[in-house]
């Protein structure tokens, strides 16, 4: 060893032990019995790696071997903050064990009061088909032709075990390509439009997500095919009253069908609850995937689509990821006439996703 190494290695020696917290350990067990791993929240820069490496020594000479899986833990958070869960799941990726996120501290309780059943205007849902195009930009620029397709909601008037309720059907297409039956179905009770039971199917077939509800439970199923087939089964305890209407939709796709019917004017707001992948939760962290969707009318707005030119309110929405504590956001405008979502904006991580109204046509 040379001086200079010496000389390094006696100053690193001198460095004082980091504080622990007598929790962390607990917190790290208990977190890894229910399948997730402790994933520290990333809010600056990226961690140079030269100054790792010198951490890595540092932590080696001390005898602490636990700052660098924690380091690990920081960087490895970091990256997944930058990820879509919701599009790598149904696309056929499963998160890591790595990538899941840790449990949030607390329920998150929802901001606005609760939209009731006995609050809504169901005389303003009709049945019809719209049909949407949708284009992705990164930084203003328009991304690759697949970002580019067609989004087509069909809503009729059906029944559940015996009851009535309201079918909602997607089909969706790629630019260049035409429209095509996806597999996604969901039936909604015709009195409360709290969700009954809902199909869906991406990835050609090989993402299968089956789910049930009663009037205070939720049950799912998720089937992935690839490589390694995997599936996951899980039940939700719904921690709302049974009057509150909620939405199964991760992405509130087939939920605006029923904007019509929720009485939005200068100034409301509301929350209703959303369900998440819950069947891929451990035990513990069940009862953080029905999270809040905040709904607040922000403004009134001109917006001309090509099925044509509308007085909108302009809609604010706040939504969590499964039960993560970071909120995403984006607007909708909706007809104050007839109830119609015209435009969308969703805010990505990394991308703005916009969609417009192309046409509507009445069922017969």
């Amino acid at each position: 060893m040379t001086d200079h190494q010496s000389e390094l290695s006696a100053a690193l020696r001198q460095l004082p032990v980091p504080e622990f917290d007598p929790d962390l350990l607990a917190r790290i067990l208990r977190n890894r019995a229910m399948g997730v791993r402790v994933s520290l929240p990333s809010g600056g820069p990226a961690f140079p790696w030269r100054w790792l490496a010198v951490a890595a020594t540092v932590t080696v000479l001390i005898g602490g071997s636990w700052w660098v899986t924690m380091s690990f833990s920081e960087i490895r958070a970091s990256r997944v903050g930058a990820r879509d869960p919701f599009g790598e799941l149904l696309s056929g990726r499963l998160w890591s064990e790595e990538s899941l996120p840790a449990s949030p501290p607390g329920r998150l309780l929802p901001r606005y009061p609760l939209i009731r059943s006995g609050s809504l205007d169901l005389t303003r849902l009709s049945e019809g088909l719209w049909t949407y195009h949708s284009m992705r930009s990164t930084e203003g620029i328009l991304s690759e032709p697949s970002f580019d397709g067609r989004t087509r909601l069909r809503l009729t008037r059906g029944s559940y075990s015996g009851e009535p309720a309201w079918v909602i059907t997607t089909e969706g297409a790629s630019a260049g390509q035409p429209l095509r039956g996806s597999g996604d179905t969901a039936y909604v009770d015709a009195v409360t439009l709290r969700p009954l039971y809902s199909l869906t199917v991406r990835n050609q077939g090989r993402t299968r997500i089956v789910e049930s509800f009663s009037v205070s439970r939720g049950f799912q199923s998720l089937t992935i095919k690839g490589s390694k087939t995997s599936f996951f089964s899980g039940v939700l305890e719904l921690p709302f009253p049974p009057d509150a209407i909620f939405t199964n939709d991760w992405l509130v796709e087939r939920f605006r069908m029923l904007m019509a019917a929720i009485p939005l004017a200068k100034d409301w707001s509301g929350s209703i609850y959303q369900t998440g992948f819950f069947a891929r939760a451990g035990p513990g962290t069940v009862t953080q995937h029905a999270v809040p969707l905040n709904i607040r009318v922000a403004g009134r707005d001109r917006v001309s689509v090509p099925a044509g030119r509308f007085d909108c309110w302009r809609v604010d929405l706040e939504s969590h990821s499964a039960g993560d504590v970071i909120s995403t956001r984006w607007t909708m405008w909706v007809s104050r006439d007839k109830g119609w979502v015209v435009k969308s904006e969703f805010q990505g991580s990394d991308y703005v996703r916009d969609e417009v109204l192309v046409s509507y046509e009445p069922l017969k």
